[in-house]
């Protein structure tokens, strides 16, 4: 049985293009003639705009959305619209109508489903406006911070906040004029499993999210699918009909947790921090990805069985050949202590929220470095994916953005792909390795599909309509 495609209801998603008006008018006039007013229309331009974007990307893409009135907070900054319970009224008339279906919310933790029917799918067809004339609305909010339940909650803005918030805003809108594209992918979606990651100018947005009801935990930036594709699509990733490379702060969290200590873990010639001397698993790939996220889990974890629980649910089904009971996990975390008597301490106890903390300060150097020199950059935590050809320009402000949050960190910087720059460098040094690189780049050049090719001809159009309005 294939799982529920499905997503929560999307606030924000809003467009001025003058079809999209001219669509919302259409139905609003001829099928809510008794409730004339410009906040339901609003409600149902929202409510219209977000089943056009989940029928885009998938034909069975369902929204979930609350029909309980208590679940609308109109004055909360995580709702700029204002999107109040009218959202229910226009979502039980569009049902009265046949313009979508529902399936309404009765098993525990399930909220009402909706999806487009095919009455409205055939207006969907005629629309005279496209994907990327419908965006998010320019105040959702950017910022979030979370309670100890995930939950977002309030806060008051202070000058750091208001700081923060305009270098995210400037950086969605420098990711809203970048093309970042798959060439090969024909239909822009990868499949995994029973779901799928949506190639599309939707899943842009970045935020950054901090925890625990404060400013001092996570705080790193998350949003763009480039985050949620497998590691072997990213090096397939263009941005602006450019390849592009991949560097990656190898081992960063071992290393923020020594520094923390006032130590150069590199001075210690350790090695890989992962590199733990008994086998559990025959594959060096399977070993290390096992011990790396048990390091990683523990660093973060409150205690012994809520890590041990977190690797076993994530990594039982990838890696069969090893037995997830809590006697086989600790003794792989004691083969860590030994090797890492320097922070043993730190470990299941809590307190590796506060380098998630450090590496959103050391993304936070590098997104404002690229921004304001209107570079895209794309963060995936601890890497970061920029066009071949700023390649240098990567490499030193990555050096540079870990000098500047905290000493005696210095992490060795991992590639994907060859940088132009790098390639230049060997025709002075190797002639014959310049050569072998430039035809690396020429074998591993993707070939662009008519589906890419479509997308970026769609994209360019609205950029060019885009000016046209600031003119």
């Amino acid at each position: 049985m294939q799982k529920e495609i499905s997503r929560p209801f999307d606030v924000h998603k809003w467009s001025d293009h003058p079809e999209v008006n001219k669509f919302v008018n259409s139905i609003y006039d001829n099928n809510f003639k008794l409730q004339k007013s410009e906040v339901l229309k609003k409600h149902l331009k929202v409510v219209l705009l977000d089943l056009y974007v989940a029928w885009q990307q998938h034909q069975s893409m369902r929204i979930g959305v609350h029909m309980s009135r208590n679940a609308y907070k109109t004055k909360s900054r995580y709702n700029e619209l204002h999107i109040s319970q009218k959202t229910i009224d226009v979502v039980k008339e569009l049902n009265n109508q046949n313009f979508i279906n529902l399936v309404t919310g009765f098993n525990p933790g399930k909220i009402t489903r909706i999806w487009a029917a095919n009455k409205l799918i055939k207006l969907f067809e005629k629309a005279k406006f496209k994907s990327d004339d419908i965006r998010f609305h320019k105040n959702k909010e950017v910022l979030i911070l979370r309670d100890t339940q995930r939950n977002n909650i309030e806060y008051t803005d202070t000058k750091k906040t208001d700081e923060m918030r305009s270098l995210l805003k400037e950086y969605n809108y420098l990711l809203s004029k970048t093309f970042i594209d798959i060439p090969e992918l024909d239909i822009p979606k990868i499949q995994l499993d029973n779901t799928f990651i949506n190639i599309s100018s939707y899943e842009k947005f970045v935020r950054r999210i901090f925890s625990n009801n404060s400013w001092n935990d996570n705080g790193r930036f998350y949003g763009g699918w480039w985050q949620r594709i497998p590691k072997s699509w990213r090096s397939k990733i263009y941005i602006n009909e450019m390849p592009t490379i991949e560097d990656d702060y190898g081992s960063l969290h071992p290393i923020l947790l020594y520094a923390k200590k006032g130590i150069d873990y590199h001075s210690l010639e350790k090695g890989d921090p992962y590199n733990v001397a008994k086998l559990y698993l025959e594959n060096p790939d399977d070993q290390r990805k096992l011990i790396k996220k048990l390091f990683l889990t523990a660093i973060n974890a409150k205690d012994e069985k809520s890590c041990f629980q977190a690797v076993k649910s994530e990594l039982q089904t990838e890696l069969q050949n090893f037995k997830f009971t809590f006697d086989n996990l600790r003794e792989i975390l004691d083969e860590l202590k030994n090797l890492h008597p320097e922070i043993s301490d730190d470990f299941c106890n809590g307190k590796g929220i506060g380098l998630l903390n450090l590496d959103g300060q050391i993304a936070e150097y590098i997104i404002k470095k690229f921004t304001y020199s209107n570079i895209p950059v794309l963060c995936i935590h601890d890497s970061f994916i920029v066009s071949f050809k700023q390649d240098d320009f990567l490499r030193t402000t990555m050096n540079d953005a870990v000098k500047e949050v905290i000493d005696n960190a210095n992490p060795i910087i991992k590639r994907k792909n060859f940088g132009y720059s790098e390639i230049n460098n060997f025709n002075y040094l190797d002639r014959n390795v310049y050569l072998n690189s430039l035809d690396y780049m020429r074998s591993n050049s993707q070939i662009e599909t008519s589906g890419y090719l479509y997308r970026k001809q769609m994209f360019n159009e609205y950029l060019e309509g885009s000016k046209r309005k600031t003119l």
